[in-house]
């Protein structure tokens, strides 16, 4: 298991920031433009899989890179550390992050979170664009269907990307997170 289980502190966005709700299908992605430290946004779905083997996909998440399909690879650089990078489409390059994971049980509920750090194993490079402050959470909790998934991610993408572009690739990013993840798991995804 790659995942520490001991927890990390995050900047996450308080109670007191508005998220404004860029859709609701196929999942509702929401996001918060102005919160401190850069937006933030939030996606929630239902995938129809015991939260046991949802959990287990993001537990072995590079076990299962292949299939989640804008991720180009993910390096194991520590047994908590992973350098993730990212899909994105032609003219834009490719970005890339590396993060700490830990995970947290809570009764029913199980978070995954992620920080960002450094490590001499995977410095940049010009091949992409580093996400220095990427960090977020998978929150799992079970739900009738299956397991309710919120994934919260900060959504500051860097590069050549226009800001005018960014709602287009926050609701990209927020379904296809819930999407791949649901695809792990041979599973349907759903609006909660």
């Amino acid at each position: 298991m790659w995942m520490s289980f001991v927890s990390v502190a995050l900047a996450l966005p308080g109670p007191d920031v508005t998220f404004e709700q860029l859709t609701d299908k196929p999942v509702p992605i929401a996001c918060a433009r102005t919160a401190p430290g850069g937006p933030w946004c939030r996606s929630t779905g239902i995938i129809e899989a015991p939260v046991e083997r949802v959990a287990d996909a993001l537990e072995h998440m590079s076990e299962n890179a292949a299939l989640f399909e804008n991720i180009v690879s993910i390096e194991v650089l520590a047994p908590d550390t992973l350098h993730v990078v990212l899909d994105y489409p032609f003219p834009l390059t490719d970005r890339d992050y590396v993060a700490k994971y830990t995970r947290t049980i809570e009764g029913d509920v199980r978070r995954y979170r992620w920080v960002p750090v450094t490590n001499a194993a995977a410095p940049p490079t010009d091949e992409h664009v580093r996400l220095p402050k990427f960090e977020g959470e998978w929150v799992l909790t079970p739900h009738p269907r299956g397991t309710r998934v919120t994934y919260l991610w900060q959504g500051e993408i860097e590069g050549s990307l226009p800001t005018a572009a960014y709602e287009t690739a926050w609701k990209k990013a927020g379904h296809e997170a819930l999407k791949d993840l649901a695809h792990t798991r041979n599973a349907v995804l759903s609006a909660p």
